[in-house]
């Protein structure tokens, strides 16, 4: 019998720039989503023949709108609605690397003009990409893992959402809108309105000092732009 454990993909890496958009569009994250052939951040490696069989077996659940993805990896392998974060569109070989998978997906998050509710963890990852925060893609699934870091059998569940991909490669997103309008915005503001001086002080500080742990990380930036959106409609 295979000795199958859960397997998941994280290690820090450096960040890269998103790109900007309207307010109302959905946010789409593109890029490599899996890589093969090459030891990964937590030194294991999948073959290529392995990678395209674990992506075919993976396509149903995208033809299907079931491919969920996650804010950061649990440790099941079940998908948990109540923490998905987007919704993967496309996952397939890369025409210009073999080796690279390629995916697209939209951010579960809200848009109020079109009715669309988001997930709460849909909002979240807005909110971080809005302000300019980096994530990238992280492959969780079972497998059997030899002691050179080889991983075969292997069966993908779905591909997280994270902020420390092991591949070291970052989305590609049109998701940090905010953060260009906010510096024009802020100008805008304290030309107007000096008390409001105060008010971005402390957020730059609040965003400058950030928990090393995950959950008290999301928590920390929840609080500080419910903060900062309160007190700047007090000015």
């Amino acid at each position: 019998m295979a000795n199958f454990k859960l397997i998941v993909e994280a290690n820090p890496l450096p960040v890269v720039k998103a790109k900007s958009s309207k307010a109302d569009e959905p946010i789409i994250l593109d890029g490599v989503f899996m890589e093969a052939a090459r030891k990964n951040g937590n030194n294991r490696t999948y073959s290529l023949d392995e990678m395209v069989r674990a992506v075919n077996e993976f396509q149903p659940m995208i033809t299907e709108n079931r491919a969920l993805a996650e804010l950061e990896h649990p440790e099941v392998t079940e998908i948990n609605p109540q923490r998905a974060c987007a919704r993967i569109l496309e996952l397939k070989q890369s025409n210009e690397n073999k080796n690279w998978f390629m995916g697209k997906a939209v951010v579960l998050s809200s848009i109020p003009s079109k009715n669309i509710h988001g997930t709460p963890c849909g909002d979240l990852l807005a909110s971080l990409l809005q302000y300019g925060t980096k994530v990238g893609w992280s492959s969780r699934g079972v497998g059997e893992v030899n002691e050179s870091g080889n991983v075969t059998d292997f069966h993908l569940c779905t591909i997280d959402c994270v902020l420390d991909p092991s591949i070291g490669r970052f989305a590609n997103s049109n998701g940090n809108r905010f953060i260009d309008g906010v510096l024009e915005s802020k100008e805008f503001v304290l030309k107007s309105h000096s008390k409001a001086q105060p008010i971005f002080e402390a957020i730059e500080k609040d965003l400058s000092h950030l928990p090393a742990k995950q959950e008290e990380k999301q928590e920390h930036l929840l609080n500080a732009f419910n903060k900062f959106f309160t007190n700047l409609r007090g000015v």
